[in-house]
């Protein structure tokens, strides 16, 4: 006895069964194209912050400053391009100039900044610039004790190749970045550059504490131009001298922001948020070794230590570092 529908039924019941058969080798199992796309896991927690949660981190002193020409040290980057590699720069009072030094502390060139000028240098700091893929040095001459600039000057230059031989050299087409404050003048001594966006930051600085201003510049600033700050948000602290903002830094991989002050290194796992969502975040503090005066903080590039040292002549330089696995 022939079904309902006939042959044009059997063709139909066929045909249902073969897409049937069909749908079914595309389900989640099997791995195939209806799978949603799988999104990327979060980035590895900073080794350092981790170390610093669980007062892990291991303090040494590997060396000092070995030239009296760096006798107020106040800002200090790990080298991007050159290995074992510091890059410090001193305070007011010293002429446009930068040094490398070795993370021993031995002087590994004296490089001074074409048409920059030195009025009160503070921070210095690595991140993209004009040209892809180039890290740039990023000099803050945003000092300003009596709080009445008009504005200040970031200078940024592409990181040189370092001759290591203790010399003196100039950096040629330096650019420099005018930025003013949208609420008046303020002192600040922490500079950052995000490795992921490049936008620029700088944190004031509160001798008495207290929630210190975090102001942002765009990526990308052409030579030459001004710029009005955004004021992005603060960056809750406590009251108290050992509470004023005296440097910071972003690893070069963006997931470990610290930030430095006279009594405190704090750190922060970035993850996948922003600067500002980080800052606001509770993070947790590093050790600091005694030092007279330090206004120095620089971060290794993958987060697994970061570095300190002082103001005054042949300093210490101290490095707090993750526990080798």
């Amino acid at each position: 006895m022939t079904p309902p529908g006939g042959r044009s039924g059997r063709a139909v019941l066929a045909l249902a069964l073969v897409l049937a058969v069909s749908l079914a080798g595309c389900d989640s199992s099997s791995g195939g194209s209806s799978n949603p796309k799988q999104r990327p896991g979060p980035p590895p927690k900073s080794a350092v912050y981790e170390a610093a949660c669980a007062g892990t981190l291991v303090a040494s002193t590997p060396g000092g400053l070995a030239s009296t020409e760096m006798d107020e040290s106040s800002g200090l980057v790990v080298s991007a391009t050159n290995p074992d590699t510091l890059w410090i720069n001193n305070d007011s009072g010293d002429t446009a100039r930068v040094f490398a030094v070795s993370t021993t502390g031995a002087l590994r060139g004296i490089y001074a900044l074409a048409g920059a000028t030195a009025l009160d240098w503070e921070d210095i700091a690595i991140g993209p610039g004009p040209q892809p893929s180039t890290p740039y040095l990023y000099v803050g001459d945003i000092g300003d004790n009596a709080e009445g600039r008009a504005n200040i000057v970031v200078y940024r230059e592409k990181e040189p190749t370092v001759v290591g031989d203790g010399g003196t050299y100039t950096l040629d087409g330096v650019d420099a970045l005018t930025l003013q404050y949208p609420d008046g003048p303020h002192d600040a001594e922490a500079l950052l550059v995000d490795p992921r966006s490049g936008e620029l930051y700088v944190i004031a600085k509160h001798l008495a504490g207290g929630p210190a201003g975090v102001y942002r510049a765009p990526a990308g600033l052409a030579a030459g131009s001004t710029t009005v700050l955004a004021l992005v948000g603060d960056l809750k602290l406590p009251l108290g001298l050992l509470n004023a903002v005296t440097a910071a830094d972003i690893s070069r991989d963006g997931n470990t922001i610290g930030v430095r002050t006279y009594g405190a290194v704090r750190l922060w796992n970035r993850g996948r948020h922003s600067v500002i969502a980080t800052l606001g975040s509770k993070p947790c503090d590093g050790p600091i070794p005694g030092e007279i005066q330090g206004e120095s903080l620089g971060l290794a590039p993958g987060g697994l230590e970061y570095f300190t040292v002082s103001e005054g002549v042949n300093v210490p330089l101290h490095e707090l570092a993750a526990p080798k696995q």
